[in-house]
């Protein structure tokens, strides 16, 4: 048998590859099983059980240095890299002290970078990553000062982020030319993370207000309502009537000149004369 051919010649039809062709064909039927998601890569599940055991760490609550400790030597070890340093803002806001490292070739705990040249100083100005692929490149830049003394070409730096700004600086850096990959940078972004949450959750709180003014039932009233107590636990824990409560209530709403509870508590948290 014969087919016609579409170079206009005639060509011969070869049955038994047209039908080995047919059987070779693959049919997925409705409702197919997608197939299964791949198993996470081993370096994930090293972050996940290293941030996992820093939590436990937090949770236990671990002294914070060596919870810090701890973030730098993962931070290390996770993104291959040779030195890693956790730098906290002073006070002052015009200096930043390095109060955590690892893999430094010499002493530097405790060094203070100023926050007008060098570079963790440039992150915590402008808020935002640093990268720098080779310092030597910065050769006439006092901020690369630092990096140049500790024999550092390759770094990477991010902001320890605070309610009201930048409270300093995770930096890791390689003795050679280094470009920080898409994947470093998220796991240094997150080690950064718990640890501000740690420097914060570790510097002392501030003190209730004064409650200036009140005396007596109405200061322990008062105290009782900033702490978010009912009026029956608040009869209880001042042994008078819920009714006698409510009247003490309404007369500090009157001496505020609030009306309602919420406005009333706000006042006492903010504007205690």
């Amino acid at each position: 048998m014969r087919s016609p051919s579409t170079t206009g010649g005639v060509g011969r039809l070869n049955v038994g590859a047209a039908r080995r062709a047919a059987r070779s064909k693959v049919v997925v039927p409705l409702g197919a099983r997608e197939p299964r998601a791949q198993p996470p890569r081993a370096a994930e599940l090293a972050l996940v059980t290293f941030l996992h055991r820093l939590l436990e760490e937090a949770t236990a609550h671990t002294g914070l240095e060596r919870l810090l400790a701890s973030i730098v030597q993962g931070a290390a070890h996770l993104c291959g890299v040779r030195m890693v340093a956790i730098n906290l803002l002073r006070e002052d806001r015009q200096e930043l002290e390095v109060v955590s490292v690892y893999g430094a070739p010499g002493a530097i705990h405790g060094t203070r970078l100023p926050v007008a040249a060098s570079l963790s100083g440039t992150v915590i100005t402008s808020g935002r990553t640093l990268r720098c692929g080779d310092v030597r490149r910065l050769r006439d830049n006092p901020r690369a000062a630092f990096s140049r003394r500790n024999d550092v070409r390759g770094l990477c730096i991010v902001p320890l982020r605070g309610p009201e700004g930048p409270i300093g600086t995770l930096a890791a850096a390689k003795k050679g030319c280094w470009q920080c990959t898409g994947d470093q940078e998220i796991v240094l972004k997150l080690l950064a993370h718990v640890a501000s949450v740690a420097v914060q959750l570790a510097r002392p709180r501030a003190a209730a207000p004064p409650l200036l003014g009140l005396a007596g039932k109405e200061r322990a009233i008062a105290r009782l309502l900033i702490a978010d107590k009912t009026h029956k636990e608040i009869a209880e824990a001042t042994g008078l009537s819920p009714r006698t409560v409510g009247h003490y209530i309404e007369r500090l709403k009157l001496r505020r000149s609030v009306s309602t509870m919420h406005g009333l508590v706000g006042s006492l948290l903010v504007h205690a004369p």
